[in-house]
Parts: structure tokens; C-alpha cells; sequence
């Protein structure tokens, strides 16, 4: 366990150092918050904050990860280092959308960004590709560990893939739907 403690601690490092150079970058080249005019008044104070915050995120998810991929390559755990692009590659893969929907934002000046069916079409696509990949790719399998209970239970693959591309999906817009403020689900 001591190695991914290690590299949480190592990807909060780079996070907060990657935060102290980007923030001022983005609040002098103005890429602030645009709210939507449609949304609740209490939003329209955000208007000005610096956004496109996932830049910091994806930059320390990739030096982080191709790290503990060299790390577990060269001590012979190639199976746990292949496990980890795939992930890295699900994450750049939202990333990229949540960039097109910020460039849409800030610099075509729409507030409104992208739409919101494409924006979910585009994270169901990337989202079915990856459980798809790993449960047929991988041969992952579909046990899935119910951490209350401290039990394994193997869900037929017909209901694992949908489910598991649900608790992605909905793992990702849990922020978006609870702010309000981006209305994926809209």
C-alpha cells in the first residue's frame, strides 16, 4: 500500500505546484467563468473566475501515471502498469470534452458552450468504449466489490456494462448536476 499513498501524495504535490503557475497565467490572459444569463442570480459572482482548472489535473494525471507506469514496468508488475492507460486514456478523453465545451465558452464566446446532448454523446461514447475494452479487451471480468458488505458479487455482463457506464457517467456530472451551473443533464 505504501506505493499509492506515495503517488496520491506525489499527484497533490504536482497539483498545487501546477495550481501556483497556471491560475495567474489564466487570470492575466482573462479565461474566465462565463455564466449563463438563464441560470440562478447567486451564479453571476463566478463570472470572472478562472476556469479551465482540469488542465492542472490532466498535466498531473499524465506525469503522475506515466510515472507509476514506469515504476511498475520496471519491477515486473507489467499487468498492474498496463491497467493504467487505459484509465489515463478514459480521463484524457473527458478531459478533451470538457476543454471543447470551456473553448467554446471562452474564446467562440458562446455561454452556453457545448450541448449538453453532445457533450453527454460524446462521454457515453468514450465511456462505453473503455468498460467495453476492459471487460472484453482486458477480460477484466465483472465481479464488483460491495465495500459495506466486504463482498464480491459477479453481475451478468448484459447488466454489468450498462451499470458500470452509468456509474461513470454519473460519477462525472455528479458536480455539474448538484452546482447547476454546466447542466449536462439539460
Amino acid at each position: 500500500m505504501r506505493i499509492e499513498t506515495n503517488i496520491l501524495f506525489i499527484s497533490f504535490i504536482i497539483t498545487v505546484i501546477l495550481g501556483f503557475i497556471t491560475i495567474p497565467i489564466l487570470r492575466k490572459l482573462k479565461v474566465g467563468q462565463i455564466e449563463r444569463d438563464d441560470g440562478p442570480e447567486s451564479h453571476l459572482k463566478k463570472q470572472g473566475t478562472p476556469t479551465m482548472g482540469g488542465i492542472i489535473m490532466i498535466i498531473s494525471m499524465i506525469v503522475v501515471v506515466t510515472g507509476a507506469y514506469i515504476f511498475y514496468t520496471v519491477n515486473g508488475q507489467n499487468e498492474t502498469a498496463n491497467k493504467l492507460i487505459p484509465m489515463l486514456i478514459l480521463t484524457i478523453g473527458f478531459g478533451v470534452i470538457g476543454f471543447i465545451d470551456d473553448f467554446k465558452k471562452l474564446v467562440l464566446r458562446n455561454t452556453k458552450g457545448l450541448k449538453p446532448s453532445y457533450k453527454m454523446l460524446g462521454l457515453l461514447i468514450i465511456s462505453v468504449i473503455y468498460v467495453v475494452y476492459l471487460t472484453q479487451g482486458l477480460h477484466l471480468g465483472n465481479d464488483t466489490y460491495i465495500p459495506f458488505l466486504k463482498i464480491y458479487i459477479n453481475i451478468p455482463i448484459y447488466l454489468y456494462i450498462p451499470f458500470a457506464i452509468l456509474v461513470i457517467l454519473g460519477t462525472t456530472n455528479a458536480i455539474n448536476l448538484t452546482d447547476g451551473i454546466d447542466r449536462t443533464f439539460i
